[in-house]
């Protein structure tokens, strides 16, 4: 599909300007793209990452249907962020989730999703949230990201109510996301609910293709 507005989102834990590069390069392909920051700064971390983000959409003019796309931790937060979109009257037509953790039914934190992928980092988070450097992850790969405390970690995250509302596709590039794990794992569980799975390092082409598994 040809979106009216694509918008690409990081995640809070990562740099904020990761998209940064493919965001010129998709532009530059003639999609509308619109790259809005996280200021979130204060708990609840989660809802603050939302507000953030959605003050900045509610604030441009932007054309309808909206695809959002999300990157690494970004992606348990896209439910509440669509939801925020539609009260303002928006269509949002589809998700794609690129290197990114996925909302799941009930409560859930980062660090439960983070378990659930890869138990080993999680046990290190816990350790360093608790007993070292007192936020992770430490150090700080790739450069830039950012690097968050236990209350982040183990917030209860907004719940994806009546969710998936809108098809939904992933990407994984086989890069490391931070905070998310075993890429794998979450791209495994997106096959498993159906949806389309696009493997490609390079990461604009694989929003185009990513796109065009969604319905026109």
């Amino acid at each position: 599909m040809h979106p009216g507005a694509l918008v690409l989102v990081t995640g809070p834990t990562d740099p904020t300007d990761w998209w940064a590069g493919a965001a010129t390069e998709l532009s530059e392909a003639g999609l509308p793209v619109h790259t809005p920051r996280d200021h979130s700064r204060a708990p609840l971390f989660g809802v603050s990452w939302i507000a953030s983000v959605a003050q900045q959409l509610n604030t441009s003019e932007l054309d309808g249907p909206l695809v959002i796309a999300g990157h690494g931790t970004a992606g348990p937060l896209l439910p509440a962020l669509a939801r925020a979109q539609r009260a303002g009257g928006r269509q949002v037509a589809g998700y794609v989730f690129v290197d990114a953790t996925l909302p799941r039914p009930g409560t859930a934190s980062h660090l439960e999703l983070l378990r659930a992928a890869a138990p080993h980092a999680a046990d290190e988070a816990h350790e360093r949230l608790h007993d070292g450097e007192r936020i992770w992850p430490v150090p700080a790969e790739p450069p830039g990201t950012r690097p968050r405390d236990h209350q982040f970690w183990t917030e209860t995250l907004p719940p994806a109510i009546d969710w998936p509302d809108a098809p939904c596709t992933y990407v994984s590039t086989g890069h490391p996301a931070p905070g998310c794990g075993d890429i794998t794992f979450w791209a495994r569980s997106a096959r498993a609910r159906g949806w389309p799975v696009v493997d490609d390092a390079d990461i604009p082409a694989a929003v185009h293709r990513a796109l065009r598994h969604l319905p026109a």
